[in-house]
């Protein structure tokens, strides 16, 4: 599945509480969205739940709002922009009143959170998490920092990356930036001075074996593109690092 990086995109997941109604939220944000990615973990792990809501450890509430998930399924879900819809007051505020209040108890009708019938008041009286179906990014850099907990491993575009990431591809991803596996991987490239500013990426192939970790001889068959000539080659692993990531 491949996707451009010159569009808004934004991280969304269906809660534990809104996977029973997965269906009816993929209908109401399909004329919206477009759906660049999305993966089921059932269960989601806890360490990206823990540091999805990094920002409240401490709070309260945190303890207990990790635990909801715990041993749970959510979908997550990387939306871009519609090409044929025209967004008069932005990508981000119109899906965001799409999603609705925090509170579903003062969720406008018509919106996902308002398909709930928690409340903020009774969660905090009950002292458990509030049932209000997902969680949305707000804005363009926490899209940045959510996204990746969930896509950074992702390989989205096959074409790509051919095979298995071994532990030289996973070194060149955990060091690049971006959002998908391949985003992080290009980056890691250009990080390592394996890719040059003037070649664009075209496909990328782990070599040998690789299930011991990484040493000198680690290589990977790296194809590109530089003025307008396709150029193919092998890489290995940058000096000083010889460990698996």
């Amino acid at each position: 599945m491949g996707h451009s990086s010159e569009r808004q995109r934004l991280f969304f997941m269906i809660k534990p509480d809104g996977i029973p109604q997965e269906k009816t939220i993929e209908q109401m944000i399909a004329p919206l969205t477009e759906t660049i990615a999305c993966r089921l973990f059932d269960p989601v792990d806890t360490g990206r739940i823990e540091n999805l809501y990094a920002m409240h450890r401490g709070k309260a509430f945190y303890n207990y709002l990790v635990a909801y998930f715990r041993n749970k399924p959510v979908k997550a879900y990387l939306l871009g922009e519609r090409s044929d819809v025209t967004y008069n007051d932005g990508f981000y505020p119109e899906f965001l009143e799409l999603v609705g209040d925090t509170d579903p108890a003062k969720a406008k009708p018509g919106t996902i959170r308002s398909l709930s019938t928690d409340s903020m008041e009774r969660s905090v009286s009950e002292e458990r998490a509030l049932n209000n179906l997902v969680h949305r990014s707000t804005t363009e850099d926490e899209t940045a920092r959510e996204a990746p907990l969930f896509f950074g491993d992702y390989i989205c575009d096959h074409t790509k990356v051919e095979g298995e990431q071994g532990p030289f591809g996973g070194l060149l991803a955990k060091e690049g930036d971006g959002i998908f596996y391949e985003e992080r991987l290009e980056s890691g490239l250009k990080k390592f001075d394996l890719l040059l500013p003037d070649e664009q990426f075209v496909r990328f192939k782990a070599l040998n074996d690789q299930k011991n970790g990484l040493t000198e001889d680690t290589k990977a068959l790296l194809e590109t593109i530089r003025n307008g000539e396709s150029r193919v080659r092998e890489i290995t692993v940058p000096p000083g690092i010889t460990t698996s990531p």
